[in-house]
Order: structure tokens, then sequence, then C-alpha cells
């Protein structure tokens, strides 16, 4: 077996491959006697079917199968070992004249290859986000707190922060009920029409239109069962029996709840209580202006690196191995939609490979027991739990390859802003949350 590089320009290279009888006739040989030894044939007796009959059935698949094998592994070889990056996958080209019944068996490949850039990080200028927290926004986390952390108890009426159990029947054009009835239960809060639920107890009806009911048309959908084009023509007379009524009560801002939030004893009054919500707040500000920083970063490498891709190579491709790009006008489309999240990702990977940018399996693991940490924490329970525990679980949702692969690339990320703020240019820029949650917004539409 052999394979051939040719660069045809800085863009496109063929790779040829060239596969003797020899690179595969053992294996086939293999196969077919292994064939022959378990076939069950109507006239022959197992193990003895004429090998002449095998080779005329098996034969031709099995050349197929092993020279496929071939060409996948010594394709992929070639490309790691000589670390040729390309763009798409290999596209095999058309050969009419090709012959399986020939000695040498040669192929030949179409590559887009990926352009050759410089990046430094130094030349980068990018805003950072110092992001306040008002009081107000303070005040909004207490009282998350307050409800996170506040019990649960019976009611005599519907008020603020009830939750409501009862089911909804259907009413005929005689305002009589009908068998037709959803059970449901509402929160107070989502209600529109509040003020005919307000003051109601247990056994207690409310007559209501659909519409009426909630703010949220989405929640109407879900409560009823309904598909996204039903929901405009659903306005049903309803009548709402209340089987019970629960209060959600706040948690009061004292110890207990420093304790239950931070930890016994981090806090020891509303004043430190109040500062650790707003320093708190701030990091998780950090994370976020860190992210926005990183993809402005890179945006601005991608807005002034210029080079080419191989456009006419990836068409066609995308043609080769893409159902909807059934037309050159599609292919085209569906490159023109893709075209800068192409480069941004080799504006990415060139930044990762310059600076040596890895993400081993440890680092995985110490994201995983980060993450479990954090959400043991939204749930009050992180700080009973030690560190093996912690790890265990840690390990257990690194199981899931999906979940291995975002936290993966949360590592990566995290390298990369690390990267950024140790040699780009940051100009540090104060913003309200508001505000920065416009920029965003805006940030966002440039990345579409």
């Amino acid at each position: 077996m052999n394979v051939t590089y040719n660069k045809v320009d800085d863009l496109n290279a063929v790779l040829s491959v060239s596969i003797e009888k020899a690179d595969y006739a053992d294996k086939v040989e293999k196969a077919l006697k292994n064939y022959r030894k378990n076939a069950n044939v109507p006239g022959f007796r197992k193990g003895f079917v004429p090998m002449g009959l095998v080779k005329k059935q098996y034969e031709k698949p099995l050349i197929y199968e092993e020279v496929n094998k071939l060409l996948q592994e010594s394709v992929n070889k070639y490309l790691n070992d000589n670390k040729v990056e390309i763009l798409g996958q290999p596209l095999p080209k058309e050969d009419k004249s090709f012959n399986w019944d020939n000695e040498t068996l040669n192929f030949d490949f179409e590559l887009g290859l990926a352009p050759e850039f410089e990046v430094d990080l130094a030349e980068v200028s990018v805003p950072y986000h110092k992001i306040t927290v008002s009081d107000d926004e303070v005040e909004k986390y207490i009282e998350n707190f307050r409800l996170s952390y506040g019990k649960m108890s019976e009611a005599e009426e519907v008020g603020e922060g009830a939750y409501i159990k009862g089911v909804f029947y259907e009413l005929d054009e005689n305002g009589e009920e009908t068998s037709a009835h959803y059970h449901a239960n509402v929160f107070y809060k989502d209600l529109k029409d509040k003020k005919a639920f307000d003051g109601k107890k247990k056994g207690d009806k409310v007559e209501i239109e659909a519409k009426e009911i909630f703010e949220d048309q989405d929640r109407l959908a879900q409560t009823f069962g309904l598909e996204e084009d039903e929901v405009a023509d659903f306005n049903k007379k309803l009548v709402y029996k209340i089987q019970g009524i629960v209060s959600h009560q706040k948690a009061e801002i004292n110890q207990e709840l420093f304790d239950k939030v931070y930890g016994e004893g981090v806090v020891d009054s509303e004043e430190a209580f109040r500062a650790k919500v707003k320093e708190e707040a701030e990091k998780m500000y950090v994370a976020e202006a860190d992210r926005v920083m990183l993809t402005n970063g890179l945006l601005n490498l991608v807005e002034n690196k210029k080079f080419d891709l191989p456009k006419e190579f990836l068409v066609k491709w995308l043609q080769f191995s893409n159902q909807q790009a059934d037309s050159v006008e599609k292919a085209e489309e569906m490159y023109n939609n893709a075209e800068r999240g192409m480069r941004f990702q080799l504006v990415e990977g060139r930044v990762a490979n310059k600076y040596d940018v890895s993400v081993t399996r440890e680092d995985v693991e110490n994201q995983a027991i980060e993450a479990v940490k954090q959400q043991m924490k939204m749930y009050g329970a992180g700080l009973n739990f030690d560190d093996e525990m912690l790890k265990g679980i840690a390990q257990q949702s690194l199981q899931d390859e999906n979940q291995y692969r975002q936290l993966a690339d949360q590592v990566f990320a995290g390298k990369l802003i690390e990267l950024f703020k140790q040699n780009a240019k940051l100009e540090e820029k104060e913003v309200s949350f508001e505000d920065f949650v416009e920029e965003v917004k805006a940030q966002n539409e440039k990345t579409k």
C-alpha cells in the first residue's frame, strides 16, 4: 500500500492511495474460510460448501469491506502523522475506469486545506466589562434565597404566594359542567385574572374563560395539552374546582438563613449577609464578563485576520455529505450560512495551537467536582458532602459522553479566557447589568 500527497494550491490537495491485492488478500481468505465453515446451504453439509460457491457469493463484498477499512485507516494515519489540517472530510474522486478486479486499486481523495495564518493576542484590544451590582439586584437575590429556603404550609384562602391545586372542567353552552376535565396545579403569580381567585377557599369554584387564566400562553398550552397552532383558538368556558391551597412562606432574614445559604458562621449579621450576596453576584458577573470578553476577542481576530477558505471544495463536499444540499445553489447557501462559524472555529483553534492549550482528563474531573459543588450549594446540600463523596458524584456524571464533552468545553474556554487576560489589551468598561445584557444581545447577533 502506498499513500502520496499532492498539494494543488494553498487550499487544495489530492491524497492518492494505492492498495495491492496482497494488502487485503489474507484477511479476505480468512473471512471466506470462516463463512464456509459456518454456512448453511441447502444440499451441502455444514462446513463442506464448495469454496467456489462461497467466493461467488461473498468474495466481492468482503473485498469492498477490507479495502474500505484500509482506506480509512491509511488516510487518517497520513493526515494525523503529517499534521495536515483539513476542512470537511476527504472527498473521493470519481473514476469511471475503476475496476475492482485490478491487482492494484488506486483511489484519489480531494482535500480542502485549512488556511495558514498567524495569531498574536498582544495585537488584540478588547473591552472588558466590570458589571456593577445595584442594591435592587442584591434585594432580588435575597428574595430568591428567602423563597428557596422558605416553607410550604396549608393556607385558608388564595392570595399572594399561593400554590393552588384543582381541576378545570369544561362548561357547555348552558353553563353546565361536562365530563371533559384537566387536572392542573397553578401558581398565583402565573394567573392573569388574579382577582377571580383572590380570597377563594378549598372547595370553591372559579368560572373563567381559558384566555383569562394565564399571563403566559405557553402555560395554557402545557396545562391543556395544546399544540402551538391550537392555542389561539382555545377559549373555552371553564370552571376551576379548588381542591387545596398551599402558601409559600418566605424564610426570615436571620442567622438560620445565613447559615443555610453560606454555611454555619460564615456571615453573622444582615449587613454581612448583604455584602456577601453582593460579592457572590459580582463573582458570577465576572464569569459572564469573561465569557463575553473571550467571544469579543475571537471576533476581533476573525474580523482582522484575512484568509481564504477552500469554498469550491466545501460546496462540493456539502453536496456529497448532506442530503439537504441536493443542488449547487443549496450547498452554496449552506456554505454561506456556515462560513462565519468556520472562521470563528479556525481562529479559536489557531489560538489554542499557538499557546499550547490542551484539556486533560484531570482538568475535566476537577471541573466536574466544581460543578457538583455549585449544584449542591444551590440546594443547600453541598456543605454536608465531603471531598470523596463529591468526587464520586462527579465521576458518575463523567460517564455520560455529552456531559464529559460539555465540561471539557468549559475547561477549554476557561483556559482561553486566561490567555486573553494575560496577553491581550483589556479595556475595562464599567456597566450596569441591564446595559451588559443589551451588549450581549448585540454580540449574539454578530456571531449568528
